[in-house]
């Protein structure tokens, strides 16, 4: 008996353009979404308990064997990304050997600090990991955070010091930076090509119909936030949800940084799932 597709759906603001339709408006009921964190979803992913949905670029990259990536969709950034977010009590340049609390539900956003405490800071901080919410943040020099949680400390002013991740990424690379992809488990799609097909072809056409609603969906979202539905907007209009050549090519960027940190044993090849009603079986183009 067949049962219906498990669709891993990141319970933040940054997906909603993606999944408002797909929830709200299309009324499909082929799949069941599966809420939480990127954190939460990557282990789902990773246990076989997800099919098909959002992971972290760091997730994709340490088991990317495992997985398709899905085309054309992410969760990007071409520049400031507005909510993974370094605040610290110091500048950074001074958080050598201090304490800096990294977000338990960060894959992607935890490495990404790595690479640029070493790359542009030529620090080395001690990294702790850990829920942010209720948390004291007293003993600590600096914290990460990503998410609503990230936006709820801008809001607070938390620290005096922050940096946008996604803007010193740009400024380190010249790139974009891929902070999750869309990826389907390759026995899903080896035992379910069609259905891989159309849930692409679903989340696809949800994403296009958000992009083109951003109006409408900052203020519905401006009822559950203190920001309002301009500020909202401002955040939407800094993310980018395509998958495109230079997307690909700051993923490979961001893995070799890793590799060469000793945080990846090798360097992962982007390996996409091809709709299988247009080419023989499940395919895959390969990236260097």
């Amino acid at each position: 008996m067949h049962t219906k597709a498990r669709v891993g759906r990141i319970a933040y603001l940054n997906v909603l353009p993606i999944y408002f339709a797909l929830e709200n408006i299309f009324g499909e009921n082929s799949f069941h979404l599966v809420r939480g964190t990127p954190a939460e979803l990557n282990a789902l992913m990773r246990r076989g308990e997800v099919d098909l949905g959002s992971i972290s670029a760091m997730e994709y990259g340490r088991a990317f064997r495992d997985y398709f990536l899905l085309p054309d969709l992410s969760i990007s950034s071409r520049g400031a990304v507005g909510s993974v977010l370094l605040f610290s009590r110091v500048p950074f340049s001074r958080l050598d050997g201090r304490r800096i609390r990294v977000s338990a539900a960060s894959a992607s956003g935890a490495a990404l600090v790595k690479i640029l405490m070493a790359e542009i800071f030529e620090v080395q901080p001690l990294y702790q990991w850990g829920h942010l919410a209720g948390a004291p943040l007293a003993d600590v020099a600096a914290v990460m955070a990503i998410g609503d949680e990230a936006l709820r400390l801008k809001a607070a002013g938390a620290m005096p010091f922050e940096l946008d991740l996604g803007q010193a990424w740009q400024e380190l690379t010249g790139l974009p930076f891929v902070f999750g992809v869309w990826a389907v488990r390759r026995d899903f799609a080896a035992a379910h090509p069609g259905d891989t097909a159309t849930l692409h072809r679903l989340l696809l056409r949800s994403r296009d119909w958000g992009l083109g609603s951003l109006a409408k969906l900052s203020r519905i979202a401006a009822a559950c936030f203190s920001l309002t539905p301009a500020q909202i907007l401002a955040y939407f209009n800094q993310l980018d949800y395509s998958l495109d050549p230079e997307h690909e090519e700051g993923l490979a960027t961001f893995f070799n940084y890793l590799y060469n940190l000793g945080e990846l044993d090798e360097a992962p090849q982007l390996v996409f799932f091809r709709d299988a009603q247009s080419m023989a079986g499940v395919e895959a183009e390969r990236f260097s």
